[in-house]
C-alpha cells in the first residue's frame, strides 16, 4: 500500500467522502480516506430500508453509542446521542432522510462579521450542486448533483 499521499481525509461520513470525492476529481490528487467503521454494503438492509432504522441506531455494530455528560439541568441524566460507525457516518443510520438546516441557524453563523457568507442564501447554490432531485430542479433544488433525492 502507498504510504505518502496528497491528502489524508480522517471519517468517510458525510462532509469526508464529499471532500475526498472533489479531491480525487484531480487526477494528480492521491487521496486516502481512514474510516473506523464497517463498509456500507449494498446488501445490507439495516442501512438501505428506510423501516429498518431502528437497526443502526439500537446495534453497536452501526453506531459509536455515545451518551454525553450528566446534564445538571436534566436531573443528571446522560442524553444517548447516535453516531454512525460505518462508511458515510451518521447520515448511514438517519434512515435515508435528508435535510438541511434551518435558515435561522445559517443566519446565526453569518452574524459573527467572520462568517457572513454562512447565511443560508450563500449556502443554497451548494445544496443545489450536491441534489439530483428526481422530479427536477426549482429555485431551492437541484438535479445535477450526486445525492438522489426524492419526496
Amino acid at each position: 500500500m502507498k504510504k505518502i499521499f496528497d491528502f489524508i481525509i480522517i471519517g468517510g461520513g458525510s462532509a469526508g467522502s464529499v471532500l475526498a470525492n472533489r479531491l480525487s476529481e484531480n487526477p494528480a490528487n492521491d487521496v486516502l480516506v481512514l474510516e473506523a467503521g464497517r463498509p456500507d454494503y449494498k446488501w445490507d438492509f439495516r442501512l438501505h430500508m428506510p423501516a429498518a432504522l431502528t437497526y443502526p441506531l439500537t446495534s453497536k455494530m452501526y453506531n459509536w453509542w455515545y451518551e454525553s455528560d450528566p446534564e445538571p439541568f436534566m436531573n443528571n441524566r446522560r442524553i444517548y446521542h447516535p453516531r454512525g460507525k460505518v462508511l458515510g457516518g451518521s447520515s448511514s443510520i438517519n434512515g435515508m432522510i435528508w435535510i438541511r438546516g434551518n435558515p435561522l441557524d445559517y443566519q446565526k453563523w453569518a452574524d459573527n462579521e467572520e462568517l457572513e457568507n454562512w447565511d443560508y442564501a450563500h449556502c443554497l447554490p451548494y445544496f443545489k450542486r450536491l441534489e439530483h432531485r428526481l422530479i427536477g430542479r426549482d429555485e431551492y433544488h437541484g438535479d445535477e448533483g450526486p445525492l438522489y433525492l426524492t419526496t
